[in-house]
């Protein structure tokens, strides 16, 4: 069960939670191994097993660190390097959205291992802004 929790989220397991709460590993429980347990019980299981209810970062599934870490060490010195060299400035652009399916709530998860929530597309209904910033400060112009 500890290992269920920390390796995959109620909704890999064809669950109607996005969270693992209570009322989700509760659920499971009874699913897999037909045990049917009070939400009390089911927290203080919870509790034993070093788990705690804690607030989910949240990650995109398409960020991949080694492939950012590779990029700023070989490919962005040259970049910086010709923009230098051509008296131009970097813009660092970003994308942010206004949706209306935001995941709230809190996560069961080992004590100090913060739970990660990730983002899936296909939103309902999304507002999207673009802005650029230079490294020093400068917003677009």
């Amino acid at each position: 069960m500890r290992r269920t929790i920390c390796d995959q989220r109620p909704e890999q397991l064809k669950m109607e939670f996005a969270l693992w709460t209570r009322a989700a590993v509760m659920q499971y429980i009874e699913r897999e191994f037909g045990l049917r347990l009070s939400i009390r019980a089911t927290g203080e299981y919870l509790r034993r097993w070093g788990f705690t209810p804690q607030k989910p970062i949240k990650r995109a599934y398409e960020q991949r660190p080694e492939a950012v870490r590779q990029w700023l060490e070989h490919e962005y010195p040259a970049i910086e390097r010709a923009a230098r060299a051509e008296g131009g400035e970097i813009h660092w652009g970003d994308e942010t959205a206004l949706v209306n399916t935001d995941v709230r709530g809190r996560s069961y998860a080992p004590r100090g291992k913060t739970p990660v929530t990730m983002v899936v597309g296909g939103t309902r209904e999304k507002l999207s802004m673009i802005s650029t910033v230079t490294n020093r400060g400068a917003p677009t112009g």
